[in-house]
């Protein structure tokens, strides 16, 4: 269904789970982020686009929830730091799409696209690992909602760019993240290997 081209391995959970504090904070920041990219979006491509900007406010405003839903759980865990340098992930894949210039619009959707989707399969592992828990139950439900935005900016893509060429430029990026994600070091991280 994500269409990714590296599964996770068996153990991620576990092991990011070690460090319960410092996995929730990158995901508090992962929100913040995912919040603040939904807004960018409506202000750099927004104009004469009405339903593309109140797509991403809504997104943004969800964001922003999962963001004080993070929030509140921290409160049960031990004060953690988070790692300088930004998240190399995310900087990886932007990277990517920048290498020729000026990302393209595509790109950008596409990238959010994997971002959710890579974020979806993490948070369905963690949700696995934390069965019946109430941070369990808050991952499962999580699931969910990053499917749903990974879906989002798939079919924003192709509303603009057409299905053949969303789905081929998707195709390329997916083996991009894949080989991306899998070399990056391990970590309470959502987006580690």
């Amino acid at each position: 269904m994500l269409g990714l081209r590296y599964d996770t391995p068996e153990g991620w959970a576990s092991r990011a789970l070690e460090e319960p504090g410092a996995l929730l904070l990158d995901h508090l920041f992962c929100e913040q982020k995912a919040a603040a990219m939904a807004m960018a979006i409506a202000r750099r491509h927004g104009e004469g686009k009405p339903s593309l900007v109140k797509l991403m406010e809504e997104l943004a405003a969800e964001e922003e929830e999962h963001f004080d839903q993070v929030e509140k759980l921290l409160e049960d865990y031990p004060p953690a730091t988070q790692p300088r340098g930004g998240n190399p992930y995310a900087i990886g894949l932007r990277r990517f799409i920048h290498k020729d210039g000026r990302a393209s619009f595509l790109d950008k959707l596409l990238v959010c696209s994997l971002i959710e989707a890579r974020s979806a399969e993490r948070f369905q592992l963690l949700a696995k690992e934390l069965r019946g828990s109430t941070l369990g139950n808050f991952y499962e439900d999580l699931y969910a909602s990053e499917v749903g935005h990974y879906r989002l900016f798939v079919e924003l893509g192709v509303d603009h760019a057409g299905e053949d060429r969303t789905l081929e430029r998707l195709e390329e990026l997916r083996e991009f993240e894949g080989r991306l994600i899998a070399s990056l070091p391990p970590g309470p991280q959502i987006h580690s290997s």
